[in-house]
């Protein structure tokens, strides 16, 4: 049974579980990237003539991404049940991983199963969103910080994810610094600001 907690709300008493909890606060972070990536977008990229991507594409590369990095993040934590699955697919509302495949299938599974996303997860980690290359590039010339309070978020999404597991080791984040290994020596080479 799900942990529940009490929340007032005016004068109505509402019991939220754990999990909606974590997922309210993930919820809020990923709708601040998307914010991110869209007042980018609109600010910057589509005044651009020449730019080749839409909005929805980077949206949905995003996504793609930050599912990836959950991945990574439960398999490596060795939490990857319903709470987990669900959360993942969840979160994303442009894109997916993998299209036309629900992550909650995946809910528990054989470890060779879970191993062999995680490489899938690995691959599409390799590939960096098209987002966060594009902040870098700006922030490299200006040092807004857009980059910065795209990462700050994406890591908050992850921490979330790890808090569905009540014996996540909250205070070890090498899973999260894994997933997103790539990323951060991208942006490091790439001289953008991360403190």
């Amino acid at each position: 049974m799900a942990e529940t907690k009490t929340v007032v709300s005016g004068n109505d008493d509402m019991k939220k579980s754990r999990e909606e909890i974590v997922f309210e606060k993930a919820k809020a972070a990923y709708n601040e990237v998307i914010k991110v990536i869209g007042s980018m977008y609109d600010a910057v990229l589509n005044k651009n003539g020449g730019f080749k991507y839409e909005k929805a594409e980077l949206l949905r590369d995003y996504d793609a991404y930050l599912q990836a990095a959950l991945i990574k993040v439960c398999y490596i934590s060795g939490n990857f049940g319903s709470a987990e699955t669900r959360f993942i697919e969840d979160i994303a509302d442009y894109g997916k991983l993998y299209d036309g495949t629900n992550l909650t299938f995946f809910a528990n599974s054989a470890d060779d199963i879970k191993q062999r996303l995680c490489e899938k997860a690995d691959a599409r980690l390799k590939e960096l969103p098209i987002a966060f290359k594009l902040s870098a590039a700006i922030d490299s010339g200006k040092g807004i910080g857009i980059t910065k309070k795209m990462l700050d978020e994406t890591v908050k999404i992850l921490f979330n994810c790890k808090l569905l597991s009540a014996k996540s080791d909250i205070k070890d984040n090498s899973d999260i610094s894994s997933a997103l290994k790539g990323l951060y020596a991208y942006l490091i080479s790439h001289n953008v600001k991360l403190k």
